[in-house]
């Protein structure tokens, strides 16, 4: 056990010197028969209109001494009517047992919190305290058997929360102190009716309290449980575990890793180590806050381990095979036989794969100073998240726990088995024939992958062409090659039963009205991903989220609990890394600093890395005509670019959307082999409004593919020359000759 700070010792030896003194003078002196009712009364009354003040006083050492506050309660009511005497009651006795709460916090808890965390069942009983302080005091209040002077002092050791404790007592002591103010105005007179039914009432509400209070208590500990129930050992299943997922696993996820001690409240504790979690966690620590970072899985998130590097590396493989197979068209003969060694394909997804984790490594952000966490985070307090056995207490929160593949709703396909993004770049051998279900960009760019690299693929998709959310003449083109690289397009037709015999699945599938079906080996299900919202107990922290669209944020990625934000997959529509990326810098200046940045400031381009490309960025036309802007668009093709002609990239387009009767860039779409680089120049023009004028004056090397922008933006000024101006240049250059 680590030694305590010698400044926690020092406050806890007072805050002992000071309750107990207080205690023990109060039974010193035996206050509670020095003072009767007659001579309180006549104390505050004597003070005229400082009898508030007398009173106030006289309830401040009752909350700080043993002194009896029923009798004060009664005095009050004797005074000044049960009505009035109530409300100068609880205003008093509120303000007053706020200052014993705040001695015993600032001078006791902080040795006791630490002793607390040494203790399993003592730090369950502490948390529980902290997320169920208001029930507590509650409770604590209304039931007469809990000393007033005691609770005073307890309360403030534990973990429950000032603004908790506060709202508790100030609504506690209502029914007890009209109680005691409707004797004190009876005292001496004979008691209505009315005022026996008032305390009736008054019984009734408080055992009515009493019932709510402990539903809601058995509800809390359920919420508790059922938090506590997800803190298991989250299983590492990298599969094969060859030499590189090795290496992989022990950068990302080290299996001798323990935990470090938790170093006091964090300025920003971060749930997840993907993009979102990575780039947040490294800013903030790079500015100087504490930070933590917890991972049940992979540090590195879907884009390192099962998205983005290994899919990229697969496709590459498969271009290359294309490129070689196509290579006649370009005068080379001879090497049409070539054929893929999918084992050694997968063996380099899994060598790149671990080459880059160095970059995501525990090791690394350990280095730059974030406290690392490998397990499940839950949160156990509004300002609390437990992992393991260790509990964090953050100033800020972010959630940046990811996605996952949905499963299709398909009868029987769990028990056949299936492949997602997560499992795929687990396969050494090849599938001969593959059903890819959704053709998104994920079912795409896999289904042109294996095929390629010889499976036999069939693409189902429930809409009428592939990539429908993207511009319709840019999907036409990948649609096209889909069908000249063989892949079989099953389009507005959807899966509907699995059965399988010895280890070959037959997949039933609907068109329309017609039913039939297929047989393959492997089933890969890229049809969209959910947000991670399990086992983080969301509900304790009043974070709002749903199943299927993830964490409500608003526009600054803050939740319903305003410290805590969340950020990438599990919150926006963006599911890109680069979208994530840009995310966390939204947090960590709207979350540490007073930062306004807004999500939907951001102009975010995307690409699709079929072959060829489709990238994106700004409205589409679709967009454009929803939100009633008029708009010119200019189209050129690469087969009219020389670069292109010679690199035989003819295939695609630029496609550039302006205001209409400007050259303000609203949109773009370019599908090419290479769109996805050249997308970026047409970003930075919408971010730093640069319109088609301007980039037409820039000088763009010959040849290029990246040509084909200032092309267009020639066009567009060929637009600018009108009929009437021509004919005024005329006359000028006939006017020179």
């Amino acid at each position: 056990m680590k030694k305590f700070k010698h400044r926690d010792k020092i406050r806890f030896a007072l805050f002992l010197t000071v309750a107990i003194g207080l205690l023990a003078l109060g039974h010193h002196f035996n206050l509670q028969e020095r003072f009767n009712f007659e001579k309180i009364r006549s104390m505050v009354e004597n003070a005229g209109t400082w009898g508030f003040v007398v009173f106030a006083s006289a309830y401040l050492f009752s909350a700080l001494i043993p002194f009896p506050a029923t009798l004060l309660s009664t005095v009050s009511g004797a005074i000044w009517g049960e009505y009035l005497g109530t409300l100068v009651t609880v205003v008093s006795a509120t303000l007053a047992s706020c200052v014993p709460f705040l001695i015993a916090r600032y001078l006791g808890r902080g040795l006791v919190g630490k002793i607390i965390q040494k203790n399993h069942t003592a730090d369950r009983c502490d948390r529980f305290a902290s997320r169920n302080g208001f029930m507590a005091v509650l409770i604590m209040r209304l039931v007469p058997i809990f000393p007033w002077d005691l609770v005073n002092y307890a309360t403030g050791l534990c973990g429950i929360k000032f603004r908790d404790y506060f709202r508790a007592s100030l609504i506690g002591t209502i029914p007890a102190s009209f109680t005691y103010n409707l004797i004190g105005s009876s005292l001496g007179q004979p008691l209505d009716k009315t005022k026996i039914i008032l305390i009736v009432i008054l019984v009734l509400i408080i055992a009515f309290t009493m019932i709510i209070v402990k539903r809601r208590k058995q509800e809390t500990i359920k919420v508790t449980d059922t938090g506590s129930s997800e803190m298991k050992e989250f299983k590492i299943n990298v599969s094969p575990m060859d030499e590189f997922n090795t290496e992989l696993v022990e950068n990302v996820h080290p299996t001798e890793w323990k935990n470090p001690e938790p170093k006091g409240k964090y300025n920003l504790v971060v749930i997840g180590a993907g993009t979102a979690g990575l780039v947040t966690a490294a800013g903030a620590a790079g500015l100087g806050a504490k930070v933590a970072l917890i991972e049940k899985n992979l540090l590195g998130g879907d884009c390192l381990n099962v998205g983005c590097v290994p899919s990229k590396t697969m496709i590459r493989s498969s271009r290359i095979i294309a490129e070689i197979l196509n290579a006649s068209e370009f005068g080379i003969k001879g090497i049409e036989s070539a054929s893929v060694d999918f084992p050694a394909v997968m063996e380099r997804v899994r060598a790149i794969r671990a080459k880059i984790s160095h970059h995501d490594s525990v090791k690394r952000f350990t280095k730059f100073g974030v406290d690392v966490f490998l397990g499940q985070a839950v949160f156990s307090s509004p300002d609390t998240i437990t992992v393991g056995d260790k509990r964090l207490q953050f100033k800020r929160a972010v959630i940046a726990a990811g996605a996952h593949a949905v499963i299709p709703d398909v009868e029987g396909i769990k028990e056949a088995g299936f492949l997602t993004n997560e499992t795929v770049f687990n396969l050494t051998e090849q599938p001969k024939r593959m059903a890819v279900i959704g053709g998104g960009p994920i079912g795409c760019e896999m289904a042109q992958a294996f095929a390629r690299l010889g499976t036999e693929v069939i693409l189902f998709h429930r809409d009428e062409h592939i990539l429908n959310r993207e511009d319709a003449d840019a999907a036409a083109i990948v649609q096209e090659q889909f069908k000249n690289e063989g892949i079989k397009l099953l389009l507005g037709c959807s899966p509907f039963k699995v059965e399988t015999h010895n280890n070959v699945k037959t997949l039933f599938y609907k068109c329309q009205d017609n039913e039939s079906s297929v047989t393959v080996d492997e089933i890969l299900a890229g049809a969209g991903r959910a947000p991670n919202v399990d086992g983080l107990n969301l509900e304790t922290v009043g974070v709002k989220y749903d199943k299927r669209k993830g964490i409500t944020v608003n526009d600054r990625l803050q939740t319903k609990n305003p410290r805590i934000y969340a950020a990438g997959d599990v919150c926006m529509n963006w599911k890109f890394t680069h979208a994530a990326d840009a995310a966390a810098r939204i947090v960590i200046q709207d979350a540490l600093f007073f930062g306004r940045k807004k999500l939907s400031a951001l102009t975010m381009p995307w690409c699709t890395y079929t072959d060829p490309e489709i990238a994106h960025v700004g409205m589409y036309e679709r967009d454009a005509k929803q939100k009633g802007i008029e708009i010119d668009t200019f189209v050129k093709p690469f087969a009219e670019v020389d670069r292109a002609l010679t690199e035989g990239h003819e295939q695609g387009f630029v496609k550039i959307h302006v205001k209409k009767g400007t050259d303000k860039i609203v949109g773009a779409t370019i599908v090419g082999k290479n769109a996805g680089g050249q997308i970026s120049e047409i970003t930075l023009a919408i971010v730093n409004k640069i319109g088609l004028g301007k980039i037409a004056s820039v000088i763009h090397p010959y040849p290029t593919e990246a040509e084909i922008i200032k092309q267009l933006c020639d066009a567009y000024n060929r637009t600018r020359l009108t009929p009437t101006l021509k004919k005024w240049f005329s006359k000028w250059f006939q006017f020179k000759r």
